[in-house]
């Protein structure tokens, strides 16, 4: 319990800091950066403080199912958003002309326009989700690597994954209120979308980790969902008419995509944790 204690104390007081920088000076990839390994470093610091190991957050690399699931999933929920937002008329998606201006931007415009835009999706696929990565690791190790198994010991699966959504979503709010990082909608619509889109994917997040007892495939996920929705859809869709958002981090179609694709995995780790015994999986 110290180490969870210290834990939040340090979450607050880090994200405090940081969140006025971002408020202050813009939202910027370097300060976004420093917020996300806020996480990670407070779960290292506290566990070093309170006397734990630091083997417990689960550096082993898990197993190729589970990465391929984590990578996968953003693909599916992201494109079933899309693709319906557009059917429905709330967006246009996909807007193929930017793909090609991406790929003038990667230096390809000599190429032909077909091998242009396989290249620029094979460079955002790899080296993009590698980027990605480098930044998603440092909420990963403080989410998944440290919260998530303890939290699970005390409160079980659901339980776990409930808060744990909660304070994630809710670790945003001040950059969702105060800087740039919105979608330029309906504010209170962006808001609650992010926040019931966080707590949907916690479900999948909190499964990677158990199951495999690995903190990597939660970082796979993170890495792939910023990179699919941020770097590759959102670029591809013109929004509707409307005020509210409808796709993206912050759209309520993106949102209700979550819950239905996520859903199996709230069922499968509450399962989990009830043939264990009702504490859950992992280690602490």
């Amino acid at each position: 319990m110290a180490a969870l204690a210290l834990f939040f104390a340090l979450v607050l007081a880090s994200a405090a800091f940081i969140d006025w920088a971002i408020i202050t000076f813009g939202f910027t990839m370097p300060l976004a950066t420093w917020l996300m390994w806020s996480v990670g470093l407070s779960a290292i610091v506290a566990l070093k403080l309170t006397g734990r190991d630091l083997s417990g957050l689960g550096w082993k690399w898990g197993s190729a199912r589970h990465h391929l699931i984590a990578a996968a999933l953003p693909v599916i929920y992201g494109c079933a958003a899309y693709f319906f937002a557009n059917a429905a008329g709330l967006a246009e998606f996909p807007k193929l002309q930017a793909l090609d201006e991406i790929g003038k931007q990667l230096g390809f415009a000599a190429l032909d326009p077909t091998v242009s835009m396989v290249s620029t999706l094979f460079l955002m696929l790899t080296a993009g989700l590698v980027g990605n990565m480098a930044s998603a690791l440092g909420e990963e190790i403080g989410w998944r690597g440290f919260l998530t198994p303890r939290l699970t010991l005390l409160i079980g699966f659901f339980g776990a994954t409930l808060v744990t959504g909660l304070i994630w979503s809710s670790w945003h709010l001040p950059i969702l209120l105060f800087s740039g990082y919105n979608a330029g909608g309906e504010k209170i619509y962006e808001i609650m979308s992010f926040m019931v889109m966080i707590t949907a994917i916690s479900g999948a997040f909190a499964w990677l980790r158990l199951d495999s007892g690995s903190l990597w495939p939660a970082a796979t996920l993170h890495a792939s969902h910023n990179l699919v929705l941020q770097s590759i859809l959102d670029p591809l869709t013109a929004r509707g008419d409307g005020a509210i958002t409808m796709t993206g981090e912050f759209g309520v179609v993106t949102a209700a995509a979550c819950i239905v694709v996520c859903a199996p995995f709230w069922i499968a780790g509450m399962r989990a944790g009830r043939r264990s015994g009702g504490a859950g999986q992992g280690s602490a």
